[in-house]
């Protein structure tokens, strides 16, 4: 087991604790054996709160939280990035060395990492079902407007294609009319032509018969009074 720490040690993966350096400051702190003071938890990178829109992460302290998960002493993030520091051995030997390091800490236990990651893993799930119930809530009520809108549409359509139907029956009964109007306007206008041509032809022939007899017996001399 000491072979196995020396060897991470070397590679840089882990650092045993000495007496002088506080356990807390240790990035996997390793006690020899007497008891350590409790490993503090590295801090999550906070997300924004989720808004509208695209592009936005996750807020993962507020999932947690409203999924009661309680801090632990090993986060399973630690324990994830442990095991990507490992990636170069194999199975075997990387969980090897993570139970070498379990066992040569007892400020923490893999059971920690384990337990977090499962209730983390229930917070994650939670909170995606609650966005697809949220979704369809959203697509319920989205739905719900667009099916007044569509009939709003065709409800105020409906009533225009109608008042439209109706002024024109109004435009084809006013321009009869005016057509009506107009016609009896001009046989008016044009019987009064005629009346007026044959009067006036009367008139002229009667002058003219009238001024005759002055051409005849001589314009009449005027009377005188006594």
């Amino acid at each position: 087991m000491k072979g196995m720490l020396d060897f991470l040690e070397k590679a840089g993966l882990v650092k045993k604790d000495t007496p002088e350096e506080p356990v807390a400051t240790a990035p996997v702190p390793i006690d020899a054996g007497a008891a350590s003071s409790p490993v503090e938890p590295p801090p999550v990178v906070e997300a924004p709160t989720p808004t509208a829109g695209p592009g936005v992460p996750l807020n993962l302290d507020a999932i947690y939280a409203n999924g009661g998960v309680a801090p632990s002493m090993y986060p399973a993030e630690r324990l994830l990035r442990l095991l990507d520091g490992l990636s170069a051995m194999d199975d075997a030997t990387r969980l090897m060395a993570v139970r070498a390091m379990d066992a040569a800490d007892e400020s923490w236990s893999i059971e920690d990492p384990l337990a977090d990651a499962a209730a983390k893993t229930l917070a994650l799930a939670a909170h995606a079902q609650q966005l697809q119930a949220n979704l369809q809530a959203l697509q319920g009520q989205t739905q719900t407007r667009l099916d007044a809108i569509a009939a709003r549409q065709e409800q105020v359509v409906g009533d225009i294609r109608k008042q439209i139907t109706e002024l024109e029956a109004l435009v084809a009964r006013e321009l009869s009319r005016a057509a009506a109007d107009t016609a009896t306007q001009q046989a008016e206008l044009k019987a009064a032509q005629d009346q007026t041509a044959r009067e006036l032809g009367e008139i002229a022939r009667l002058s003219q018969r009238l001024q005759s007899l002055s051409g005849q017996f001589g314009t009449p001399t005027p009377a005188t009074k006594e």
